[in-house]
């Protein structure tokens, strides 16, 4: 991110934690009306959540949420509220301090994670914290109350889902499946896991302005398919690129569910993928692993994740020009960004 999108960024989130924080907020929240016990209060809440949320991220799901409402806004529609983008970032933030405790690991966003700065407790109640406060959030926006329930509604069963993908994550390990298995259960650990905030992202900004359902629709099927084959890149890359060798490792060492294993398991025989499997259980040595591992990954896997955001993207398109004809700015400014999250991956 830019210094001026971070300028930008970082004033509305540290707005709507200082106001969320605030004594008055605390007050009818806490129903206690003692400064020094509200001191208390914001004290041990402000200081990790300012420090998680001060880190930049790519802010993917706040462009989403904003991109949804820009494709879906019809004359009439009510006005973007600024704090609507925000609050998937918030959701992202908390599932990222969860997911480093969960994971054990020591850096976020190129500084300690918040568990290793603050400790395990409080990191996981900043990190709880933070899935309860856009619900808080939600309810207190400019919006139409029927509106808002269907928002509510939506980051509910998301939160679910996503913790779905993470007990699969956390839960199943790659050799305990067989080879059949693999791509089904890479597939939905992925659309639960990455796929549901994706799609949730631009739903949100499809209902703020109002949209049809069919149209809602339309724009969270690509928010899930965009999420599934950027995580799958992703994953790929992570083998593939020097670069990133560590975090191959670190998939590797947990036994994940990752891409590589699925497309594996469609391209090799069963006697190969289980041979793998079996090596990968006994392991001492990662890295000898990862370079036999390596050889077996075929560079023609990334045509499939472009492939099926090629066909979300052609989907869409021919949705809107059923249901809002004329040429749409707004969707080829998201076909762009997602085409720069795509190269990313290079």
């Amino acid at each position: 991110m830019n210094a001026p999108a971070l300028r930008e960024r970082l004033p509305v989130l540290r707005a709507m934690l200082d106001e969320q924080l605030s004594f008055g907020e605390l007050s009818r929240l806490l129903d206690e009306e003692d400064d020094d016990a509200l001191a208390l209060a914001r004290r041990v809440l402000h200081g990790p959540l300012a420090d998680v949320l001060a880190r930049p991220g790519k802010e993917v799901r706040a462009r989403l949420v904003a991109y949804g409402y820009a494709i879906a806004r019809r004359p009439g529609s009510p006005e973007l509220p600024p704090e609507l983008p925000q609050l998937v970032e918030m959701l992202h933030a908390g599932s990222l301090v969860v997911d480093d405790i969960e994971d054990e690991a020591t850096e976020r966003r190129g500084a300690p994670a918040l568990h290793v700065t603050h400790g395990v407790p409080v990191a996981l109640n900043a990190g709880n914290w933070l899935y309860f406060w856009p619900l808080v959030a939600l309810s207190r926006l400019p919006l139409a109350p029927p509106v808002l329930a269907a928002m509510h509604a939506e980051v509910s069963s998301t939160m679910l889902r996503c913790h779905h993908g993470q007990a699969l994550d956390l839960g199943v390990r790659v050799h305990e499946v067989s080879p059949r298995e693999l791509p089904a259960a890479v597939l939905l650990s992925t659309r639960l896991k990455t796929g549901s905030l994706l799609e949730l992202s631009l739903r949100l900004g499809a209902l703020a302005a109002d949209a049809p359902p069919e149209t809602v629709k339309a724009l969270g099927l690509l928010g899930r398919e965009a999420g599934i084959a950027l995580q799958t890149l992703d994953d790929l890359g992570s083998v593939t690129s020097p670069a990133r060798r560590a975090k191959a490792l670190e998939d590797l060492g947990a036994a994940r569910l990752t891409w590589p294993w699925a497309f594996l398991a469609e391209s090799a025989d069963e006697l190969t993928v289980r041979s793998l499997q079996r090596a990968l259980a006994s392991q001492k040595n990662l890295d000898h692993f990862l370079d036999a591992f390596r050889a077996h990954v075929d560079p023609a896997w990334k045509r499939a994740p472009r492939a099926r955001l090629d066909a979300a993207i052609a989907r869409l398109r021919e949705h809107l020009a059923v249901h809002q004809p004329g040429p749409s700015a707004k969707l080829e400014s998201l076909v762009r960004d997602l085409r720069t999250l795509e190269q990313s991956y290079e």
